[in-house]
């Protein structure tokens, strides 16, 4: 998907925002996102079993990987597909497509999820990397979406209502309070 954006300079750039699965050997890139966010102050995005990135790509590829069938490391991990959003073959961020719901994804996370590195933010890149995964998920044959956020989250949800997200209920989750979007996956 291309997008439009302004940079440092105002001048208007092409860029091709494309999903990769990830695949091992990308360690050194792995690591300079992961810099970005220690930078940041952002050390909460990798919690939970995926705070293994913090110990590398090595290890969190291999977390990724056996996660991608399901049920591991928890009974409630669903088959997910894992992705680079990239343009030109960097890592602009992640995303992931559950393939269904569990009933805390219901709650928290939803079919989709996503981050994009702090560098790389403001510039339609997470707008356009949703985009991508709702086409995946109707081809998939899932005719709406769950994609959830925080309710503090104030720019994924205007990511997730520029792709048609229509909030429809709150949750009370361990994480505080998560907005919850219906999307079309026809857009």
């Amino acid at each position: 998907m291309e997008l439009a954006y302004d940079i440092h300079e105002n001048r208007r750039v092409r860029m091709k925002v494309d999903l990769a699965p990830m695949l091992p050997g990308r360690d050194e890139e792995f690591e300079e996102m992961l810099g970005e966010f220690r930078a940041a102050g952002e050390t909460e995005v990798y919690r939970g079993h995926q705070a293994i990135a913090w110990k590398g790509y090595a290890a969190f590829y291999d977390l990724i990987s056996r996660m991608k069938l399901g049920r591991y490391p928890t009974a409630d991990i669903v088959p997910m597909d894992s992705y680079f959003i990239e343009s030109d073959g960097r890592i602009l961020g992640e995303l992931y497509i559950r393939r269904r719901l569990s009933p805390r994804l219901e709650k928290i996370g939803g079919h989709v999820g996503y981050k994009v590195r702090p560098s790389e933010r403001n510039r339609g890149i997470a707008t356009a990397a949703l985009k991508l995964a709702l086409e995946r998920l109707r081809e998939m044959g899932v005719e709406r979406a769950l994609v959830t956020c925080n309710n503090t989250n104030f720019a994924s949800a205007r990511v997730i209502e520029k792709c048609g997200g229509v909030r429809f209920d709150d949750a009370e989750t361990d994480r505080g309070t998560e907005r919850r979007y219906w999307v079309p996956t026809a857009i």
